[in-house]
């Protein structure tokens, strides 16, 4: 797996991590199934252009636009296998609705009485208040430790260093909010990188060393940014299983609305290669009209490229819950 998340490593990496953040994530998914099926349609003209691939040979033309006509027509199985994998999530009885609403509205509760404030209904104002208490409960544990006469200075210095770290990154997943739009991946694409599950160990590692001496005020502390933390992850699992099941429906409509014109205009190439006259086109008016069939055949298998690897990349950065990480965290 690509580490988005390390900071080591030479000055142009950053530059490296921006583009490969933008087409694993970030990126027009249009615009990278577009850039994919152009670049089919670019490597057959050059294929015709360096005599490779003779456009005069009708055989291996049929081949191509058979493969593209039977491909296309296996995608229509994957459509419905998305579709049923929805359905069989969003079919519930009145009881499990029941519950599943229940559930969701006593964590809005909660957020709202830890913030003293309603709760925005959209999801970017909703993780960025979310945000805003954890970075406020950091403050006020940093604060808390670093007054404290009882704590060695041990403790206080790994407390100062966790709260430090969290603090920064807080930050920046909160910049990243007021960057995005309002939408469900906008939302969840600021929480993308994060996982808290080491500062959680480092707390109660810190924790457990002060054993005793740890005063009231500060285990107080301790234990609200641990459960604002894990308000965070709650957040940020939401969102995404809200956003697959978006993304996955999306995915579905898209394919038959690319598949179905690139099956009708492999279809039509395949009637004009069956003519008695053997190619119905001169050769420079091949060279455009076959490399456009090829780029538009393969637009619905780089369409679903381009979304599998975005949904496969969020399902892997997020695998993880607190307190748990995985190795490429």
């Amino acid at each position: 797996m690509v580490d988005l998340t390390s900071d080591e490593g030479s000055p142009s990496q950053p530059e490296s991590r921006s583009i490969t953040r933008w087409f694993l994530l970030d990126g027009n998914r249009f615009v990278i199934a577009a850039g994919i099926a152009i670049t089919f349609g670019v490597a057959s003209l050059f294929l015709s252009l360096t005599h490779v691939a003779l456009l005069s040979n009708t055989q291996p033309l049929f081949y191509v636009f058979s493969g593209l006509i039977a491909g296309n027509m296996t995608l229509i199985t994957v459509v419905v296998s998305i579709n049923q994998l929805l359905l069989s999530r969003e079919l519930q009885s009145p009881g499990e609705l029941t519950s599943q609403i229940e559930e969701t509205v006593d964590f809005r509760q909660e957020v709202e009485e830890v913030a003293d404030t309603a709760a925005p209904a959209v999801p970017a104002g909703f993780l960025r208040l979310v945000v805003e208490s954890a970075r406020q409960e950091t403050v006020r544990l940093d604060d808390a430790a670093t007054k404290s006469d009882v704590l060695s200075e041990d403790v206080r210095d790994e407390i100062s260093d966790v709260t430090d770290d969290l603090t920064i990154a807080l930050d920046r997943i909160e910049q990243h909010i007021d960057k995005s739009d309002t939408g469900i991946f906008d939302a969840l694409s600021t929480t993308i990188e994060s996982n808290f599950a080491r500062e959680i160990y480092r707390l109660e590692r810190a924790r457990r060393t002060a054993g005793s001496d740890l005063p009231p005020a500060i285990d107080t502390a301790f234990e609200d940014l641990r459960n604002r933390l894990r308000e965070m992850d709650i957040t940020r699992q939401y969102l995404k299983s809200v956003y697959l099941q978006v993304e996955l429906s999306r995915l579905s409509r898209y394919l038959f609305y690319a598949g179905v014109p690139a099956i009708g205009v492999a279809i039509a190439v395949l009637f004009s290669l069956t003519g008695p006259t053997g190619l119905p086109f001169g050769s420079q008016v091949r060279l455009v009209v076959f490399p456009s069939a090829v780029a538009i055949g393969g637009l619905p298998l780089a369409l679903l490229f381009s979304y599998i690897l975005r949904t496969a990349m969020v399902a892997e950065q997020t695998a993880a819950i607190t307190p748990f990480t995985t190795g490429q965290k």
